[in-house]
């Protein structure tokens, strides 16, 4: 059987997707601007009536920063497009990854890795087993899992939630957030409502007023998706398959 290498790098890419599309733009991240045609899926502008809730773009960043990189556990999930080619993602487990099930989507297949005290499983679609390991093959390992080495176990080192966090926020476009003194536009979707900064380029920062933790991240250009956040502190434990279902490679 082949390493599942192309789903391994694609999941370990990610964090570098979402930075690049979150600070991507001519110059500097401005407050969003309402736009009735902006990638939210219908959200809509509040009243101004909230506009003295709003807090700062910066104020606003340092709040989502600290109250992210503080979580335990949540949900990250969505797709970009890398090279042409989208690549889905759904991520749900401890911030550092010692406890989660990944989802990753590349081409015509979806990869699943677990990770459960300390030990990594794989599994798969047909269409993923098919091109990793051929068709016959496919058959036998479809509702099933692979165990996998710890040679193979190091490329899967930058899938976690708590990555993807510490990349982005560290990534030095997106921190010059931190700066702006400008208001962030409060929008409200399907009855919630929720405060959105964004760049020149369009790509977007949604957050929970409540919580100031991250809610969506539209990103646009040539990596154009949506990741959106949720769970937070509320991502339920992942355990490890039954051993008849494991394979040995």
């Amino acid at each position: 059987m082949n390493r599942p290498g192309a789903a391994l790098v694609a999941a370990a890419a990610l964090a570098g997707l979402l930075v690049t599309g979150c600070s991507s733009g001519d110059g500097a991240p401005t407050a969003a601007s309402p736009r009735a045609s902006a990638s939210s899926g219908g959200a809509s502008a509040s009243p101004s009536s909230t506009e003295e809730e709003q807090p700062s773009v910066g104020d606003l960043y340092k709040k989502v920063r600290a109250s992210s990189l503080a979580a335990s556990s949540g949900r990250v999930r969505g797709s970009v497009t890398s090279g042409g080619e989208k690549v889905t993602v759904d991520i749900r487990g401890t911030v550092d990854g010692s406890n989660q099930r990944a989802k990753i989507g590349i081409g015509k297949g979806t990869a699943e890795i677990l990770t459960v005290k300390g030990r990594y499983y794989m599994g798969g679609d047909a269409a993923f087993w098919t091109e990793q390991a051929g068709g016959a093959a496919a058959k036998a390992l479809v509702g099933k899992y692979v165990a996998v080495s710890a040679k193979d176990a190091k490329d899967i080192g930058d899938l976690n939630i708590g990555k993807i966090l510490g990349e982005m926020f560290d990534e030095s476009e997106l921190s010059t957030l931190e700066r702006l003194t400008s208001s962030v536009e409060t929008r409200t979707e399907d009855g919630r409502k929720v405060w959105v900064a964004s760049d020149p380029s369009g790509a977007e920062i949604w957050v929970d007023p409540a919580s100031t933790h991250l809610v969506k991240i539209v990103i646009t250009g040539a990596d154009a998706g949506e990741v959106s956040f949720s769970e937070w502190d509320a991502a339920k434990a992942v355990t490890a398959p039954p051993a008849s279902k494991v394979v040995t490679p």
